[in-house]
This record gives structure tokens, sequence and C-alpha cells, in this order.
């Protein structure tokens, strides 16, 4: 298949891109470098794909990515094909409808796996218009330049963030998603409707992949994530603050990588004309937890205070046995064994990743 995926240049669209290679699909990654992290992290991971599918890096030096890229396809428990498919970057924005559509009239994808978004809950209530115009009306030019060209699949990215704060169970498909606390939740509900809607009018196949995290592993997205920021505050002996409702003991879904891009290349695979699963572990871990599995990966302990939490964080767990059921999904990595192969890349990474200073 000839897929094309949106925020290549992210932590989860840069493996879903390698995965995809090393099964044999031919790639064009798409995504416009917003500087919410640092540009050179989001590099990295390209040429990581470049290097996946046999090309040159196109933007640091081989000798700098190679180690990682080896030590990344070490960790890969799927087996990788001789052949291996074509992958090519392209930099531009999912606002600019144009330019997508010139690119899907030239490539005729036959799938798209739509990962680009406007990420991160606390951000989202400080710049609510820009996640609306990118996560909502990015995914409507997505939807229609798919269409139009006759795209056979559409597997967008959602999140566990349109159930809102649920911690008193584990939810299901079914429950409802009117109860999103945060500006990125909305939008992501946004996007499920729209789905649905290109669905019903326009007959393209789709499937909503409500995604739970953290999502954990090497190259983790430094911005706003609790393993990148202890391992990068443990390495530099600065004071991490802890938050959540309830400290240390407030659990969450956390699934590591290579979990998470299997239940989505399961959702890509299958044949449904509409369906929604969630793709979590359905086993939520305690902050506490995370932080005992990352100080055993780098051997000292992390200096903490507990703080107060942002308004609009939130917690649930997913209820994945529709996922289990239908697709054959079975997250099974344990952390510590994930968390320990984030630490392994963390110490190959080039000093100026070690000690990024806002993560």
């Amino acid at each position: 298949m000839k897929i094309f995926v949106t925020g290549a240049a992210g932590y989860i669209g840069s493996y879903v891109a390698r995965a995809l290679i090393w099964r044999g699909d031919d790639v064009i990654g798409y995504d416009n470098f917003h500087p919410y992290y640092p540009r050179e992290c989001k590099e990295f991971n390209v040429d990581l794909s470049n290097i996946a599918s046999g090309r040159k890096t196109q933007f640091l030096p081989s000798n700098v990515v190679e180690p990682v890229y080896k030590k990344i396809e070490e960790f890969y428990e799927k087996p990788i094909t001789k052949e291996r498919g074509f992958y090519s970057f392209i930099e531009g924005d999912i606002v600019n409808y144009d330019f997508l559509e010139y690119i899907f009239e030239k490539e005729k994808f036959d799938a798209v796996i739509h990962l680009a978004a406007m990420a991160g809950v606390p951000f989202s209530t400080k710049e609510p218009r820009l996640y609306t115009s990118v996560n909502v009306d990015g995914t409507v030019n997505l939807l229609n330049v798919s269409t139009k060209t006759n795209v056979k699949k559409f597997v967008f990215a959602s999140s566990s963030s349109v159930y809102g704060n649920r911690e008193d169970k584990k939810v299901t498909e079914s429950d409802s998603v009117h109860e999103a606390v945060s500006i990125y939740g909305a939008t992501k509900v946004a996007g499920e409707v729209l789905c649905h809607a290109s669905n019903v009018i326009y007959g393209i196949e789709t499937v909503v992949a409500r995604i739970f995290g953290p999502i954990y592993g090497p190259l983790q997205r430094p911005a706003g994530m609790f393993h990148p920021r202890a391992i990068n505050y443990n390495y530099n002996g600065k004071t991490l603050k802890i938050f959540g409702r309830k400290g240390l003991d407030t659990a969450k879904d956390s699934t590591y990588i290579d979990d998470t891009v299997e239940g989505l290349l399961l959702c890509l695979d299958h044949d449904f004309k509409f369906e929604i699963f969630n793709i979590g572990t359905s086993n939520p871990l305690s902050i506490r937890t995370w932080l005992d599995t990352i100080e055993k990966a780098m051997g000292k302990p992390t200096k903490i205070e507990v703080v107060e939490t942002d308004v609009a964080d939130v917690a649930s767990s997913a209820d994945i046995s529709k996922a289990k059921k239908i697709l054959g999904y079975n997250p099974g990595t344990d952390m510590y064994e994930g968390v320990k192969r984030q630490v392994e890349v963390f110490n190959l990474m080039p000093e100026w990743y070690k000690t990024l200073p806002n993560v």
C-alpha cells in the first residue's frame, strides 16, 4: 500500500512510518515542524525513518542517527521484511488545503493515517483557536482530499481526552464523549464526528483510534510528558514537579509505543465501514510506579516536589476488550522493559538532547 502519514516527524507518527516501511509499505510522511518542541527532535525522527527505508539522512549527520536507529530496530519485535517500503518526507501543514490537494492528486494514496495535531492538554487552554484550526480544520481538509482522490481507508488518531476525567471506571467506546474538559479533547471529539459524517456522506472507510497515554518509550515527545521530563531531570539533577489530583498515586493508562503502533496498524489492516477502538493497556499505573521504574533504569533517585494539578488534567483507563476481540490487539510490554529501552536510547543521544531545557 501507499500510505500518507500525517505528523510523521512526531513521536507516534515516526514510529508508525517505520513500522509500515519495515513491513514493506510505501510511506509519504508529512509534518509542519511546529515549534511546540524543538525542531531538531523532529528532524531526528524523520532521519530515523529515512534510514529505515535505506535512504540517506535528510537533516542530521548519519553517524549521529545510525547508532540510535540500530538500537530501536533491535527492540522491534516484529519480523522486518527484506523488501522495505519507500519513504519520502514532505514538510507542510494540514491547514494548507491547496498543497494537500496537489500531493494527493499526484501520489494517489491507498490510505491515510492521520496523527498530526496540536497536542498537549494544558497548552490548548491558552491557544484554543490554534487547536481548532489545526485539529478541526486540518482534519476536514484531509477528509475532503481523501474522498476526492478515492482514498480507500482513513485512520484517525483520537484521544482518551474525549472521555473527560473518568477515574471512576474503565471507559468503553460507547461511553459519552460529551464531557471533554479540555479544548484539546473537544477538538478530538469534533474530529471523530467529522470522520463519521464523511463516512456516511462519502463512504470513505474510517477507523477512529482513541489512544490512551502517556505513550512512552525511546524518543518520547519531550514536551509536557512525564517520562522524558523525569529522565531529563534525573540526568541533570533538577527537581521534578509532580502533577495529578492524587499526587504520586494518580494513575493513568500508560502504553508502550510499539503497542500503540500495533493497535493503529491493526485499525488500518481490518476492513470496517466505520469503527471506534480504544487503544491502551487497560492497566493504569501510578505516577509512583512510573517514577520508580525510571529511577531504577537511571540508577539514581530523582528530586521531586508534588504540586497542584493543572485544571485540565484528566485521567481515564481504557476498556480494550473490543479491540482485543475484533482486532486481536494485545498490548504486553512491561513498563520497566519499556523504560529501560527509553533510557538506553537517551544515553545514545547527543548532549543537546539530554540537556533540553524545556521538557
